[in-house]
């Protein structure tokens, strides 16, 4: 249990701090994620090596590969920042050694996360979105104008499966045709809900001045035609940086994302909770 205890007591301290950093500045110091990365790691291999049971440090390192290589898919895809990928895999190493009964505690994780950032960036987009109601209406209306033929396809389909469900008797496979009718159109607008989010708070224009190693490129940086830095790329370099500022490009558009760090504080103390 003293290990237990350690390792909560870690990962609370490192977890808010990097949520009151996240928040105020939409960054976390690296000295933090890599430094709780290697903390765990560190403490596992000395439990190891006291209990002469290497496994317990061989779980670890497969915990963190597990979540770090769900992390840097996201991570890719500009849905997560690298500080959150690094934390993830820390707190994946912790949890890959417990178990809940049969269940793998990292899966319990997994779900908690899911299901506690789901929330959690479905309140932050609404109040945003609340926020710039005008705003935010008049471009739902035209985003969903540009869309006018995805709409009229999902319109045809969801009539397909209700005309389906007339000639069916089994109430099971109504039940799954009225859910994935129900799924289908849900997901769709949830779509349209972020993509308005996002073009009115999360793609900001910044001077040149401004601009960091590890931001989000959110449109490409061209002159006179030609690309001087691709969206491609996770997230700006040096090199890229440089080769704006060669450029004497006035400004950039760059992608924040929303402080992700306290769902992630969120679903580790509620994972801990069935350790202790």
């Amino acid at each position: 249990m003293v290990l237990e205890i350690i390792f909560f007591i870690l990962s609370l301290s490192i977890l808010l701090l990097a949520s009151i950093f996240d928040l105020k500045t939409r960054e976390v110091p690296d000295y933090l994620s890599y430094g709780f990365l290697i903390s765990v790691l560190g403490i596992s291999l000395l439990y190891s090596i006291y209990t002469r049971n290497i496994f317990f440090f061989l779980y670890s390192c497969a915990g963190g590969i597990i979540i770090f290589s769900l992390s840097y898919v996201l991570y890719r895809a500009k849905q997560m920042g690298g500080a959150d990928a690094k934390i993830l895999t820390a707190l994946g190493a912790i949890f890959a050694n417990y178990s809940l009964g049969n269940i793998p505690l990292l899966f319990i994780f997994l779900l908690f996360l899911v299901g506690i950032g789901s929330l959690y960036t479905f309140s932050w987009g609404t109040v945003l979105y609340l926020k710039s109601w005008k705003r935010a209406n008049k471009k739902a209306k035209d985003i969903l104008r540009e869309k006018k033929s995805i709409r009229l396809a999902l319109v045809l389909f969801v009539l397909l499966l209700l005309i389906v469900t007339l000639f069916i008797s089994n109430e099971n496979i109504k039940t799954l045709l009225a859910v994935i009718a129900l799924l289908s159109v849900s997901t769709f607008y949830l779509f349209i809900f972020i993509q308005v989010v996002e073009s009115i708070h999360f793609i900001v224009r910044i001077p040149l001045e401004k601009i960091t190693e590890g931001d989000w490129l959110a449109k490409e940086v061209k002159v006179n035609g030609k690309c001087i830095c691709s969206t491609k790329a996770p997230c700006l370099d040096k090199k890229q940086i440089e080769a704006i500022k060669k450029a004497k490009v006035d400004f950039v558009f760059i992608k924040v994302g929303i402080p992700f760090v306290p769902a992630i504080t969120c679903a580790a103390i509620a994972t801990f909770i069935f350790i202790f």
